[in-house]
């Protein structure tokens, strides 16, 4: 009897590298510049500081059990970057982010011509000073979901906090940018 060959296309999908130092790569592929510009968000714009961070969270990464942390990935290296970049400040005792946006940098992946360069600017500028007057926690969980991308039950695992108050702080803090905003433009 003749066995027909099996595609690769009705193969289940496996991970390409069971092992840490294959997850570890993985992480560095898919996530390494998103956590560096994330603890740069909590380190007040130090990239510097930011990359020991994340070179940490991927230490860490490396010592976990892979298959423990497979399947949540992304939220647990949001969650370890997070922790090690306030463990880093409250070394410091410097709880207070600065205003500077040079950290903001990174947004601009391609560049419109100046004229609309000139004008996002402008606006990006205005939306960080506006963020600047959330509170915190609201700065925090807009940041990990509109610059991150992290569901709200990565955003919940990431900060400890609830799904329901993930939701409810979004909701709150985009609400309050929104009027912090209208009210600025009502006065230019």
């Amino acid at each position: 009897m003749i066995v027909p060959a099996v595609s690769n296309a009705f193969m289940p999908p496996q991970p390409s590298d069971p092992t840490a130092s294959g997850l570890v790569r993985e992480a560095l592929a898919q996530h390494e510049s998103s956590l560096i510009a994330y603890a740069c968000s909590i380190l007040g714009g130090d990239e510097e500081r930011a990359r020991d961070v994340v070179q940490d969270t991927l230490l860490k990464l490396y010592l976990a059990d892979p298959i423990r942390v497979r399947e949540n990935l992304k939220a647990w290296l949001y969650a370890v970057c997070r922790n090690r970049a306030f463990d880093v400040l409250r070394k410091e005792h410097r709880l207070v982010l600065t205003d500077n946006d040079d950290h903001l940098d990174w947004l601009d992946e391609w560049q419109p011509d100046p004229s609309e360069d000139a004008s996002k600017e402008e606006m990006l500028e205005h939306v960080w000073q506006c963020m600047e007057q959330l509170p915190l926690n609201q700065r925090e969980v807009i940041r990990l979901k509109f610059q991150h991308g992290l569901s709200y039950k990565e955003i919940s695992s990431v900060t400890g906090l609830s799904v329901t108050n993930v939701g409810f702080l979004l909701h709150t803090g985009i609400k309050r940018l929104r009027k912090l905003m209208h009210r600025t433009y009502s006065e230019i």
